[in-house]
């Protein structure tokens, strides 16, 4: 009896225990959640979001969001709220453990009412009492509102009648409204091709849709002539091209990036992956892309690299980048692109967390310095001062942790985390001249925020029909993205480009987004 008794106790121990080990495991399962909900906070703290605003249901205490541009955002976690209090003490300690400085909450501020007073009336409307109620009345003051109306677009036919004189045997004819070579025999006006060429690759509206726009009236247009336009408009614009390309390739730093453009092959009735190369000019503010049958090997960026008179590109690590200068005997230095280290960096966090954000922590206090280089407007030769005193030591901090870490037994170059610190090692070096020149960047970002375009235009209109109409698409991107760069309204700039007639002595560099004088 005594041994049953004392099974039943050893049981009921047994159970009791089991219990309070299933409470802790709960416990426990909640407290990996809200970890995992701050990392991911982290996370999206260091890449961004592909959503362009932050949801206080996802996430109340949010710090600074690291400098990562905008091109690098590939993810969106998803982060547990559950146990507000619990979380912010957890973040408390966190910050504390990789210095992450904490955002101050700011109060909200209503925006100021705008009342538009800066913007003309199209229309003045009058209204007034009726007659007889006025009978007899004074004037007292004249109130005034405003409403905004819009107009659908139309598709407007002008008919043009031009009379013809003879005088002493000669005819006398006015000449058409001015139109490039292109569009002479076309019946579409400069207003219109602009029109057309904008929304497809500024607004990234496909053909498609423009025709079912366009085609609201008695006016029926066919969608082979709208892709006649589309392709004589560009056609026009060949001296600008040349112009861009010229004044780009004179620099004497480039950023360069390549991107896909799919093109359809009509033997084998589908699409082909093809690339389009991409060359800023951060000094002169515009860029041009080219295409070579889609290739991205050696010869196309040579073909472009030996008109380049400057010295320094910034390129993200593709081989084809390395040894350009060698290829075309030239005295060419690459810099490369501190978002591309970040980024290995980043996307190894959940294989090595501790490492990963050791080395973060270095990378995104040398892009804040930089992000404080740029909003006090600071002159070159002021940032190469502020970056012998802060980039040098943190390049030399940077190189020493990667350097340890290599040297380790336990590392192993093919994991993810050893993947991330060999591309920096190989890369470290390269960024010591953008100490001693303070028009350099530490990133490639502004030719990855360039290729948007086509990410966008491939979205949408998914491809091109053939090589022609690849080449022409890199002709328009160039011109459109250029004025981008200048501050140039890229409508205003083809509507001016298309309609103004060629005068004397007048070249295609006094017609660059930069150097256009409107009418």
């Amino acid at each position: 009896m005594r041994q049953l008794e004392s099974k039943d106790h050893m049981i009921e121990h047994l159970l009791e225990k089991v219990d309070s080990l299933e409470k802790t495991i709960k416990g426990q399962s909640r407290d990996i959640q809200k970890m995992a909900g701050i990392i991911s906070t982290y996370e999206r703290r260091l890449f961004g979001t592909s959503s362009e605003k932050t949801h206080r249901d996802q996430v109340e205490e949010i710090v600074e969001e690291d400098d990562i541009e905008e091109d690098d955002k590939d993810s969106n976690p998803k982060g547990s709220t559950d146990d507000v209090e619990s979380d912010s003490a957890a973040e408390t300690t966190e910050d504390q453990q990789f210095n992450i400085p904490a955002r101050k909450k700011k109060g909200y501020v209503h925006p100021r009412k705008r009342d538009y007073s800066d913007i003309e009336c199209d229309e003045v409307i009058e209204l007034r009492p009726d007659a007889e109620e006025i009978k007899g009345a004074r004037l007292v003051k004249v109130t005034s509102s405003f409403r905004f109306y819009y107009i659908p677009g139309k598709l407007c036919k002008v008919k043009l009648d031009r009379y013809v004189y003879s005088k002493d045997g000669h005819l006398i004819t006015p000449k058409l409204p001015y139109v490039p070579e292109t569009l002479e025999k076309r019946h579409a006006s400069p207003n219109l091709i602009a029109t057309l060429l904008v929304n497809k690759y500024l607004y990234h509206i496909p053909v498609e849709r423009q025709l079912s726009m366009l085609n609201t009236g008695n006016i029926q247009i066919p969608k082979s002539t709208l892709h006649n336009w589309i392709a004589a408009g560009i056609d026009s614009l060949d001296g600008v091209f040349e112009g861009i390309r010229e004044v780009v390739l004179s620099d004497d730093r480039m950023h360069i990036d390549e991107t896909t453009m799919p093109v359809v092959d009509t033997d084998r009735h589908n699409s082909r992956k093809g690339y389009d190369w991409g060359f800023v000019s951060p000094t002169n503010r515009m860029m041009f892309f080219v295409r070579d049958n889609g290739s991205r090997g050696n010869k196309v960026l040579d073909n472009q690299m030996k008109d380049f008179t400057g010295t320094y590109i910034q390129t993200d690590g593709y081989v084809s980048y390395k040894r350009v200068g060698e290829r075309l005997g030239k005295d060419i230095v690459q810099i490369p692109c501190l978002a591309h280290i970040k980024r290995k960096f980043h996307d190894s966090i959940k294989y090595n967390a501790k490492k990963a954000r050791q080395a973060l922590e270095i990378i995104n206090e040398i892009f804040a310095n930089e992000r404080q280089y740029r909003e006090q407007n600071l002159k070159p030769n002021q940032i190469e001062a502020k970056r012998e005193i802060e980039l040098r030591p943190l390049l030399k901090r940077f190189k020493a942790w990667l350097s340890d870490e290599i040297n380790k037994e336990n590392f192993f170059a093919d994991s993810n985390i050893g993947k991330a610190i060999m591309y920096a090692w190989e890369r470290i070096d390269k960024f010591i001249p953008v100490i001693g020149n303070g028009l350099l960047e530490v990133s490639n970002n502004m030719a990855e925020r360039a290729m948007r375009s086509h990410a966008l235009g491939r979205k949408n209109f998914l491809f091109c029909q053939n090589e022609e109409s690849a080449n022409r698409t890199c002709k328009i991107y160039t011109i459109i993205e250029s004025c981008k760069l200048c501050g140039v309204d890229p409508y205003k700039y083809l509507c001016e480009i298309l309609s103004r007639e060629p005068e004397i002595g007048e070249s295609w560099s006094d017609m660059l987004p930069s150097n256009i004088k409107f009418a």
